[in-house]
């Protein structure tokens, strides 16, 4: 799934934690340059020079570096899931609407990440069946009779739901099919699913 990368949220005391090691930075980098203007007045004072060139290039780099990292500190976002099961009942009827429920988790975030739940799944009905050919061969052929867009419904302590409703059109009922519903990240998607579910074609009423 697509990821993305967010500026990290930090706590009060975490903001004032780092802006008393940088106002530290500071005041040593500001040590060491006047240090150096006390060694431009000469005779032994020519020794701070020997503190103030260490101080001031040292503690300047360090407060820039520390600023920069600040700035461009990012983690990022991973939207995913796992534990995936589907709701689908006992089977679907040709010409009428039956409704898919998708239970999943949301994996447990990594050091330096954020886990989130898609907003949307893309579910697709599709229709497989052997096709004979004019040299006797055989091959299975897919086709799409159906798709929707998933919308999450629920979300809490880590489990979220995905409801939608699908319908096979009239003129498709190949007893000899095999019916399937796929997973994907986005309607038209020609990437490999996130989940396939067989379905089960019921009789007419």
């Amino acid at each position: 799934m697509p990821q993305a990368t967010e500026r990290v949220s930090r706590s009060a005391a975490d903001r004032i934690a780092w802006l008393v090691a940088l106002a530290v930075l500071v005041f040593m980098a500001v040590f060491g340059f006047q240090a150096m203007r006390w060694s431009l007045a000469g005779g032994w004072q020519w020794l701070w020079m020997l503190v103030g060139v260490p101080f001031f290039g040292v503690f300047s780099v360090l407060s820039v570096l520390a600023v920069v990292t600040r700035l461009r500190e990012r983690r990022r976002v991973r939207v995913a899931l796992e534990n995936m099961s589907l709701e689908r009942g006992e089977g679907f009827r040709i010409g009428e609407p039956f409704e898919l429920r998708l239970h999943a988790t949301v994996p447990a975030a990594q050091e330096s990440e954020r886990t989130v739940a898609p907003e949307r799944i893309a579910v697709r009905l599709v229709r497989r069946c052997v096709l004979d050919a004019a040299d006797g061969t055989r091959s299975l052929a897919g086709e799409c009779c159906d798709e929707t867009i998933a919308s999450r419904e629920d979300a809490r302590a880590g489990r979220v739901v995905y409801a939608c409703e699908l319908r096979a059109q009239s003129g498709r009922g190949d007893q000899t099919a095999q019916w399937s519903v796929e997973l994907r990240e986005a309607a038209g998607g020609s990437g490999e699913p996130l989940l396939v579910a067989a379905l089960r074609l019921l009789p007419p009423r």
